[in-house]
This record gives C-alpha cells, sequence and structure tokens, in this order.
C-alpha cells in the first residue's frame, strides 16, 4: 500500500476552503480513477491529478509522488462538473 503524506497546514487551509480532509484521501476510488499529469511546481516536479469516485460523488485530488512508495497530497476537493463528465458512471440496473 502506498503511503500518504502531507502538510499539515495546507490541510487545514483545504478542509477550510473545500470541506475535504485530506484524511479521507484514502476513501477515493484510486483502482478507477482518472490519473493525469498536470503542472510542474516551483522546483519543476510534476503534479498528477486524479479525478474519481468519492463517496456518494466524485473528488479531485492534486498530488506528487515521493519515490515509488508514498505520494504528497496538495489539494481535495470536489470534482467540477467538467471533470466529472470525463468518468463513466456505471449503468443503473433498471426495476
Amino acid at each position: 500500500m502506498t503511503k500518504i503524506v502531507w502538510d499539515e497546514h495546507k490541510r487545514q487551509a483545504n478542509l477550510e476552503k473545500h470541506g475535504f480532509d485530506f484524511a479521507d484521501v484514502s476513501d477515493l476510488d484510486w483502482a478507477t480513477a482518472l490519473i493525469e499529469e498536470g503542472g510542474l511546481d516551483a522546483l519543476g516536479k510534476r503534479r498528477l491529478k486524479a479525478i474519481g469516485y468519492f463517496h456518494d460523488g466524485t473528488a479531485a485530488v492534486t498530488f506528487m509522488t515521493l519515490g515509488t512508495e508514498a505520494v504528497s497530497i496538495i489539494s481535495f476537493r470536489p470534482a467540477s462538473a467538467k471533470e466529472r463528465k470525463r468518468l463513466s458512471w456505471p449503468q443503473r440496473q433498471r426495476e
């Protein structure tokens, strides 16, 4: 299992801004998430974004890999309408 780490001050700011706690990021359905490359940070390291199913909806997570064993969470928020459209939703069974 990949270790998930974050900056505590950034976690608190994210919680206030988006209402999503970094401590819950492991509840994202990483197995089916759409992961794409993002921009570079100030040090030239590549950021990644995962868009996936989270609880009863969707979320977007911006993160960076730390070698092969950990990821550092940068942002965790509800997915935008544009991001949600990119996911394939399971078909509902008709009764």
